[in-house]
């Protein structure tokens, strides 16, 4: 989903605003409805930060991908851009496959354009500094969102059977339904998982994190929206 939305998609960046909207509007106007729509919203922001929503949320998204398959003869490693630890998996499949080129997708979702902060140029540098032949990347750029991407990867032409897809492991469930709907079989490796899990009480209270509980929600919301979006566009 373009970053142009993404502060609008971020719940809980929309829970704060309308907290501290309506809690102004109340102080002047001291109108019933209003506090107790601000209480609701309270509560709602509480519920994502102090409980596991998000991570469940994002568990559901990477179960699929949890087990990784081993893979032969792979000539084409394309890399959506994001996480860094997308780059990290291309260069490690690089390694293995001695003959393979790896294709980095990914442009500027960014309303106002930087070049030298967009997701080509911050890739080239991470490639760079890790040593790697930047002879063996070709960059397919000024894509915004993922749809584009696919697009774009779809007019190299590639053997589907010889070719591999990176991407995080909670955005493979998109990207995987857009492949298909554009006729890309390719294969898969999940990386960047970001749900977790812990047995132990005293575990789970070291890794209890208010923040990241945030931010997990936010991000799987937006997955999920995303895939609702395309399932009826589609």
């Amino acid at each position: 989903m373009s970053k142009i939305l993404t502060p609008l998609l971020n719940p809980t960046n929309l829970l704060f605003f309308v907290i501290l909207f309506t809690s102004i509007i109340y102080f002047i106007t001291k109108k019933k409805f209003l506090f107790n729509f601000f209480t609701i919203n309270v509560l709602i922001l509480f519920l994502i930060a102090f409980s596991p929503i998000g991570n469940i949320g994002l568990k559901y998204l990477e179960n699929n991908f949890i087990n990784q398959k081993e893979y032969k003869n792979i000539k084409n490693i394309i890399v959506l851009s994001g996480s860094d630890k997308r780059i990290i998996a291309s260069i490690k499949f690089a390694n293995k496959f001695k003959n393979s080129q790896i294709y980095f997708v990914g442009g500027n979702a960014y309303m106002i354009k930087d070049n030298r902060n967009n997701e080509p140029s911050k890739a080239l540098n991470l490639y760079n500094d890790l040593n790697f032949n930047l002879k063996r990347i070709t960059f397919v750029g000024k894509s915004r969102n993922t749809i584009e991407n696919f697009k774009k990867i779809k007019k190299l032409n590639l053997v589907s059977s010889e070719s591999i897809l990176i991407t995080s492991a909670f955005h493979m469930k998109r990207s995987m339904m857009i492949a298909d709907k554009l006729d890309l079989n390719f294969k898969t490796y999940a990386s960047d998982f970001r749900s977790f899990s812990q047995k132990s009480l005293i575990n789970k209270y070291q890794s209890f994190n208010v923040t990241r509980n945030l931010s997990q929600f936010n991000l799987f919301f937006r997955e999920i929206l995303a895939i609702l979006v395309f399932k009826i566009i589609t």
